[in-house]
């Protein structure tokens, strides 16, 4: 307990104190480490969780922040937080394939498909998982293509599983798609990876065993799943999921034990602490319904009557949490242009301490800008020299500050120009999604109307080789050899 104390004292500390002093590299990765527990997974965790993005992102430390979104994200889905879930996707997706860490890229479509099959619009979630799949072949690294295709594997369940009614008609796909990703993760070499997946793969098979009435099968992968517990962890998202699972089978699989009955609601008890404990409401929610339906039949009508007001209220409290939080994010969600239409609100609800300490963090950074900016005037004031026969990008500041970092040859240009413009990559992609983040970056440069000149300059290349190079990307997406190239990537 003592241990605890301590380090909560260190992660408070650092998070006053590092406005003045930065953290490196691997004191957000220690700070990570100790957020990444599902103990965490709360407000107080979530606070902690963006400050350290906020310094991952000061010292640009790409794999620190995409870690840290993957969390933060998967935070705010399951709070339904959906507004704010989908601005800090926008940021994954962005800096995922700018720095072409196409596994990231892969878990943000995901995420993204979740809050899609949430507003029960089950084709595009479908379509975004599909998109998706397509990027597998770009991951090099066949530890993190297994867990990213069993990510996939996931949610396709789910996907499938909320679309289809009744049930019965669609039980063998669901049976097919949790096979496939047990087999998957059984591959996974790094022992807690393996363990969770095939823990969450055991959990979906026996789920989709119940509907098809195949017990005794479901009993053996209720064993596999109960020996990956221990690498596990008990007090887990993935544990509650578990007992749950192994009540409904106790429950329905009447020649288990003469006291089914007892050892069911044994196990519903179990999970249902489990998710009191770590906040899990949507598996609460189902939990007291099942206990409620076993004192009815004991004729416990107190307890039973007890437990359905639990469910009730608990229902009723989501249900008014999850339409608020879909009401404002589909016009987000849904619109064709949707370019910085979100305001970020990382430090909402925050304690006074952390909020003076982000204004504080603001002023500065506005200041040294101004300051920035002051210094390169004489850089930015003909840096462009626009053709007669492009169409003019509005001048403002963000644009300003993109040619200054293109010209510079800066190495945040890119990652710089993705957060200004944050779907013109996603739109890119979806013409072609076979098209490399090295013309997506060139793409950038003529959507700021640098001619042919400039970019062969910037890239130390010849203007010839330039011209191919936007002659191969005019291919990949379909220009018209008639249409000017650079009014094209500007009403993009």
């Amino acid at each position: 307990m003592q241990k605890k104390i301590i380090i909560l004292f260190i992660i408070f500390c650092c998070g006053f104190f590092y406005a003045q002093e930065g953290f490196s590299r691997k004191q957000i990765d220690s700070l990570t480490n100790i957020l990444w527990d599902s103990k965490f997974f709360n407000n107080e965790g979530l606070l902690k969780l963006t400050d350290l993005y906020y310094q991952a992102k000061e010292i640009e430390y790409t794999e620190g922040q995409l870690r840290l979104l993957t969390k933060i994200v998967e935070i705010k889905s399951s709070n339904l937080d959906f507004v704010s879930a989908l601005q800090y996707l926008k940021y994954m997706k962005a800096l995922s394939l700018g720095a072409e860490k196409y596994e990231d890229y892969t878990y943000a479509n995901c995420l993204e498909a979740k809050i899609f099959f949430l507003d029960k619009n089950y084709s595009q979630a479908k379509k975004v998982l599909n998109r998706a799949e397509r990027y597998l072949y770009k991951i090099e690294d066949v530890e993190k293509r297994r867990k990213a295709k069993t990510e996939i594997y996931i949610y396709q369940w789910y996907n499938f599983e909320k679309s289809k009614l009744p049930k019965s008609s669609y039980a063998d796909s669901l049976l097919s798609i949790s096979k496939k990703l047990y087999k998957e993760s059984l591959l996974i070499q790094n022992d807690y990876h393996r363990a969770t997946r095939v823990l969450y793969s055991a959990n979906l098979v026996v789920n989709s065993l119940i509907l098809l009435k195949r017990y005794e099968e479901a009993m053996k992968y209720l064993k596999i799943a109960k020996r990956e517990i221990k690498t596990a962890g008990e007090i887990t998202y993935l544990s509650a999921d578990y007992y749950e699972a192994k009540g409904d089978v106790e429950y329905n699989f009447k020649p288990y034990k003469s006291s089914s009955t007892d050892s069911a609601l044994a196990s519903y008890n179990k999970a249902i602490a489990i998710g009191e404990k770590l906040g899990y409401t949507a598996k609460t929610k189902e939990l007291y319904s099942k206990v409620a339906e076993i004192y009815g039949e004991k004729k416990d009508h107190a307890k039973q009557a007890s437990f359905l007001e639990k469910s009730s209220d608990l229902k009723d409290s989501i249900q008014i949490k999850e339409n608020r939080g879909l009401s404002e994010v589909k016009p987000l969600l849904y619109a064709i242009s949707n370019k910085g239409d979100v305001a970020e609100t990382p430090y909402q609800n925050m304690p006074l301490l952390y909020f003076l300490s982000a204004v504080a963090l603001l002023l500065i950074g506005i200041g040294g800008r101004k300051l920035y900016l002051n210094k390169n005037k004489n850089q930015t004031k003909n840096i462009v020299k626009v053709a007669p026969d492009k169409d003019p990008v509005v001048r403002t500041n963000s644009y300003n500050h993109l040619i200054n970092l293109a010209l510079k040859n800066d190495s945040s240009f890119y990652l710089t120009f993705l957060e200004t413009y944050p779907d013109f990559a996603d739109k890119l992609l979806n013409i072609n999604p076979t098209i490399k983040a090295s013309d997506i970056e060139y793409c950038a440069y003529i959507k700021l109307n640098l001619d042919t000149k400039q970019i062969a300059v910037l890239k130390n290349i010849s203007v010839r080789a330039v011209e191919g190079k936007k002659y191969r990307i005019r291919k990949k997406l379909d220009i018209s050899i008639d249409e000017n190239m650079y009014i094209w990537l500007s009403n993009l």
